[in-house]
């Protein structure tokens, strides 16, 4: 590396000597309690999401679970009533415009279409679905962050935290998730 590169390296992370930003902020690399600065109610939050996310989740995930028999047995019979054999895969899913999409074999895919749109109320059921599933997804990841977090020092072996990015790119250097 070179001394030219770590001048750079050093500019995009903005290390600056006595970790003191131009403007006379401190900010702190490490702490051993990231989230010591939060107000209390907000850390009781997070206290209870550590102690009950496992129930939330259960819960959510047996309602998900009743909600999808619940949009299989109607897709089923709007089905049946129209003499339907749905025979290739098809996947559902939702546009970023929140459409309901169905993909697959051609025949199948128009039929199923044809059917959600004559039935608004299929589509309604679907876009609940995912935000449920997701909210059930989103505590499942809330809750195991927070246990690591609260474990302080002994590491939780967790894939999900390996999806914790950082791309290094000039100006353009960010953090995110994948």
């Amino acid at each position: 590396m070179t001394p030219e590169s770590q001048n750079q390296i050093n500019s995009m992370l903005h290390v600056q000597s006595g970790n003191t930003s131009s403007s006379g902020q401190h900010f702190e690399i490490y702490s051993d309690a990231p989230l010591a600065a939060l107000d209390e109610s907000t850390l009781q939050i997070l206290r209870e999401l550590e102690r009950s996310g496992g129930s939330f989740v259960e819960a959510l995930e047996a309602r998900l679970e009743i909600m999808q028999e619940a949009f299989m047995a109607q897709i089923r019979s709007h089905v049946e009533k129209r003499g339907l054999k749905l025979d290739d895969r098809l996947l559902l899913y939702l546009s970023p415009a929140g459409q309901l999409v169905v993909e697959g074999n051609d025949e199948d895919a128009d039929s199923l279409c044809h059917i959600i749109s004559q039935q608004p109320h299929l589509q309604r059921h679907f876009q609940q679905m995912a935000q449920v599933a997701l909210l059930s997804h989103g505590l499942t990841v809330a809750s195991q962050a927070q246990q690591a977090l609260a474990a302080g020092d002994e590491m939780i072996e967790e894939p999900l935290f390996s999806r914790y990015h950082m791309c290094l790119k000039g100006p353009l250097s960010h953090f995110y998730i994948r």
